[in-house]
């Protein structure tokens, strides 16, 4: 690796361990739930519609699927990162906002450790909390408006450690296991007009650790000469995690800009347990040596989410079960092109349709985008640089909701070493 692959190496580093601790979302809709759930890990998944689970090559790492880890070449070490950057706007009837962030993707890695045995690790975003929200509530015992400010940060990652194994050169199979943890912050003000009446605040912390499954296959087969068909599916358990939940409630008073808190009348520590639903995924790929087409279909039952606090399941949120539609293609107009640049650029389209886990004033949110990428390998280093744009929508106006466009960019990088073997040349 030269000095140039050490900078670019260093600066995803330390971008990266800046932009983990940021606020990854600026969406109302992160309220409910978990948050805002991570749709693709890498720039060249989501080139292509988002997650897809039949992805695999020689230089890209897929958590999605832990069978397409024996794609790797052998020897080879893979070292993969990216950021994301978003540009978002909110409209309801008669308002707008706009919004932006920048932040960390993923860290991961991974090598064949023999000729039929494969590991991957990495950290992965899971979810997000991050939201803002004032408005007025009409309260009738007081027969006045209130004022009321609503916020909520925090989020969840993952760390995964995952295996393949190559059963026939046509059949693998993997098995990932995930630390979640992370915490979910919810907090919320009520500023009275009425100076008899002292102004409350609550605050709503869920700690959460635990650890799932996902399990993988992988079928790829020759169907004429470097014509492929791959098929294949992912299944995540179900699971329960450990939570802690802490409430606390107060009164308060404003002194100017200050404000004075009278009284705590709540301070709770609870333990708490969530029950996350399965998720199944599957797909299907035919591959040439200039064509890459992609299907992707996943559900996962968010009907049986709950979250248990001293054993009472509260179900506040009413998540409905999600699917999601994603495809894409991948061109290539000479990959061993000598001359011409270009050619060897792989040029990516991609779409995808989500009925998101938000079930909201009796509406099923939607999701829907277009998407775009470029992969850009550098083959004397064994560098790929991968972009991706995806232009997409969320939620509706109707019903008093919010509708949610966007524009999201990831760059991405992934680094390709040899492993235990010396360079005889530089």
């Amino acid at each position: 690796m030269n000095k140039i692959n050490y900078v670019f190496l260093n600066v995803f580093l330390f971008l990266s361990t800046i932009s983990f601790s940021q606020i990854s979302t600026n969406s109302p809709y992160s309220r409910f739930g978990l948050g805002s759930l991570s749709s693709s890990v890498s720039a060249q998944q989501s080139a292509l519609g988002g997650a897809s689970v039949v992805y695999f090559n020689s230089n890209s790492i897929n958590p999605e699927n832990p069978a397409t880890y024996s794609s790797f070449d052998p020897k080879s070490f893979l070292f993969s990162t990216a950021l994301n950057s978003s540009i978002h706007n909110f409209k309801t009837s008669n308002q707008s906002q706009n919004e932006s962030n920048t932040t960390f993707s993923h860290v991961s890695i991974g090598f064949p450790v023999n000729k039929f045995f494969t590991v991957s690790s990495g950290l992965l975003p899971y979810s997000s909390v991050g939201y803002n929200l004032d408005y007025m509530d009409y309260e009738a015992w007081l027969e006045d408006s209130v004022s009321v400010s609503s916020s909520g940060s925090g989020g969840l990652s993952q760390y995964y450690l995952g295996t393949s194994i190559q059963l026939h050169k046509t059949l693998s199979v993997g098995v990932n296991a995930s630390y979640l943890f992370g915490g979910l912050s919810r907090n919320k003000t009520a500023n009275f007009n009425n100076t008899d009446i002292f102004n409350v605040s609550s605050v709503d912390r869920t700690n959460i650790t635990g650890i799932s499954y996902t399990t993988g296959i992988l079928f790829n087969t020759e169907i004429s000469k470097n014509q492929y068909f791959a098929f294949a599916l992912s299944f995540q358990n179900s699971t329960n995690l450990d939570a802690k939940q802490t409430l606390i409630g107060t009164t308060y008073d404003l002194t100017g800009s200050s404000l004075v808190v009278k009284d705590t009348f709540q301070n709770v520590i609870q333990n708490a347990a969530i029950v996350m639903p399965k998720k199944i995924s599957t797909g299907a790929s035919y591959s040439s040596d200039k064509l890459l087409l992609v299907a992707n279909y996943s559900s996962q039952n968010w009907s049986d989410y709950q979250l248990l606090v001293d054993g009472v399941s509260i179900k506040d949120d009413n998540l409905k079960n999600s699917i999601c539609y994603s495809g894409g293609i991948q061109f290539t107009p000479d990959y061993n092109a000598h001359n011409k640049y270009w050619k060897k650029i792989q040029y990516r389209v991609g779409g995808r349709y989500n009925k998101t886990y938000l079930n909201l004033r009796n509406n099923q949110l939607t999701e829907t985008s277009l998407t775009f990428g470029l992969g850009l390998p550098v083959k004397r280093t064994n560098t790929f640089y991968n972009f991706s744009m995806e232009f997409g929508d969320k939620g509706t106006t109707e019903d008093n909701l919010i509708k949610e466009q966007f524009i999201r960019f990831t760059f991405g990088v992934t680094f390709k070493g040899i492993w235990f073997v010396k360079r005889k040349y530089d």
